[in-house]
């Protein structure tokens, strides 16, 4: 534990080693968790409960997300001249990413207001909501989306070693979150499970709720770099 904690650089976002190492550790508990709940006969159907759509998982997924955009933001704008115009517009386009993906886990508002869906909408639509994410041509494609995103996480982390992308590189704490993101979406690639009943399948509404996770304290840590830079 103490070999991971040396290369997390944890001093960078002013945070306490127990928050580094549980920021760490919770992908790896979490997917731990969920595969042992799925392969127990008994915990199985709970398990399916909590990752089917408009459950637990997914409105947690949508939290994230929304508070990832909110938060990204009013950051962007509060240290714009510290960020400066390129690394400020990153920061508000990856926060209106994070708030489109946010309404499409909502449907657009149809979880909460239960309006119809378009009769020409619902026609491409595999799911019969006002998504864009479930119409023909790219329901069942996803796990490209999460592959690239996990990729992209990873990609950050080695961005880190170069100064002149400090500013918007991924912490090296979200490692995990990040490794297990791209290992899940590369399997889901290359197996293409179209079967919502297989655990392979169910698992990647935990990996979106990953995804929403990993963005939003993607944020806050590289926020508090910016406050650790204004105390200097």
């Amino acid at each position: 534990m103490n070999l991971i904690y040396k290369h997390l650089n944890l001093d960078r976002y002013s945070i306490s080693k127990k928050t580094g190492i549980l920021i760490f550790i919770s992908p790896i508990l979490l997917t731990l968790i969920i595969g042992l709940l799925l392969i127990t006969k008994s915990t199985r159907a709970f398990t399916f409960w909590l990752l089917d759509e408009n459950s637990p998982i997914e409105i947690l997924t949508f939290i994230f997300f929304i508070t990832g955009s909110f938060f990204g933001v009013w950051f962007s704008f509060k240290y714009k001249n510290k960020l400066g115009l390129f690394f400020m517009t990153f920061y508000l386009v990856f926060s209106l990413f994070l708030f489109f993906i946010a309404i499409e886990e909502i449907a657009w508002g149809q979880w909460f207001f239960n309006f119809e869906t378009p009769e020409e909408w619902a026609k491409i639509n595999k799911q019969g909501e006002t998504t864009l994410h479930n119409i023909e041509g790219l329901h069942g494609h996803n796990e490209n989306l999460r592959l690239l995103f996990g990729l992209g996480g990873l990609v950050g982390i080695l961005l880190g070693k170069l100064s002149a992308f400090k500013k918007i590189s991924v912490p090296n704490v979200l490692f995990s979150w990040f490794f297990i993101i791209f290992f899940h979406s590369t399997l889901d690639v290359l197996t293409h499970m179209d079967n919502n009943n297989h655990p392979m399948q169910r698992i990647s509404e935990l990996i979106e709720m990953l995804i929403g996770g990993s963005a939003l304290l993607y944020l806050w840590l590289n926020y508090r770099t910016l406050i650790q830079v204004s105390k200097v």
